[in-house]
């Protein structure tokens, strides 16, 4: 629900972000600062860490999270650009499903925006799974014979994970075409299915798509009816794959879970037989904290970074 106090505190946090980046690039030409504005606090960790090897000597960067997309946009908008310089301040936009909405999406020189819904659907790749098994989980003499028997094993969750996903980014797409306000943050996938031997199964109370999406409604405060979501998920399955378009935040419950699950039976799961050691107790909550020094940017990224240190080297 919309109401006067939720459009007030979403001004002031708008007017705090844009303090911040101002308070911030006082001094930024001189002192050899470079400002983000990223969405949320979740992912200050990776575009700091994925930066710096691209960066000038002396320089830094500072990094000011907005809480949110429309925070971010609002504060790219705001901004008087004829006096703060775009080679200085950067804003770094998730695309979520403006492809087929009509969210605003900036298009400009200091604009990075993800190629899939969000950063997130970049980096929980197998490469990362592997990787974090191999680093941080005591596997890192594992043979090419292990390495595919991990791949398998992340692709078999995987398409399991999707006939889960895709209903309820049917729903939530379905909402945002039709001026729906739904909290859907809140809804916790999660705990809609666990993660076996065979792949991503549902939990026994959300076997059928009509109890997942009542319980999709319930959390995101908005009265249950029926919709007719097939056009949405016809529109979705168009023009990008299950990766592109479910939300960030599921794939980060997706692969926390099918993590935990190998590593506690990887005796089971790995033809040598190794036993990986439980060091980093991942949850959808801390992924990108833990991980992010092992995720590979993508290359959209990599572009845009050797870009912006080019312009102020």
């Amino acid at each position: 629900m919309i109401t006067k106090e939720s459009l007030l505190a979403a001004k002031d946090s708008v007017n705090e972000t844009i303090l911040r980046v101002k308070q911030l690039y006082s001094n930024a030409p001189s002192e050899k600062k470079i400002i983000f504005v990223v969405e949320g606090k979740d992912d200050v960790p990776f575009y700091a860490t994925s930066a710096k090897p691209y960066m000038p000597e002396n320089w830094e960067i500072k990094i000011v999270p907005a809480k949110n997309r429309r925070n971010a946009v609002e504060t790219y908008k705001a901004i008087d650009w004829s006096i703060v310089s775009k080679q200085l301040v950067y804003f770094f936009i998730d695309r979520d499903l403006s492809d087929y909405t009509d969210e605003e999406t900036p298009i400009d020189s200091n604009i990075y925006v993800t190629t899939k819904y969000a950063i997130e659907n970049e980096l929980c790749t197998v490469d990362t799974f592997i990787h974090a098994l191999e680093y941080h989980c005591d596997l890192v003499d594992v043979n090419e014979t292990d390495e595919a028997a991990i791949s398998s094993f992340f692709e078999l969750c995987w398409n399991s994970f999707v006939p889960i996903a895709k209903p309820i980014m049917a729903q939530i797409l379905y909402w945002k075409i039709n001026g729906i306000r739904a909290n859907y943050a809140n809804f916790k996938i999660q705990n809609t299915f666990e993660i076996t031997d065979n792949g991503t199964v549902r939990k026994t109370e959300y076997q059928g798509n009509d109890t997942l999406l009542q319980d999709l409604f319930k959390q995101s405060n908005v009265p249950f009816e029926e919709n007719d979501i097939s056009h949405c998920t016809t529109v979705l399955e168009s023009k990008h794959f299950p990766e592109e378009y479910i939300r960030g935040k599921y794939i980060l419950a997706f692969f926390s879970k099918s993590f935990t699950y190998f590593v506690h039976n990887s005796i089971r799961l790995l033809p040598s037989q190794k036993k990986a050691k439980d060091t980093l107790s991942l949850g959808y909550e801390n992924i990108i904290t833990r991980l992010c020094g092992i995720m590979q940017p993508p290359q959209s990224l990599i572009i845009f970074y050797k870009k912006i240190f080019t312009n102020i080297a």
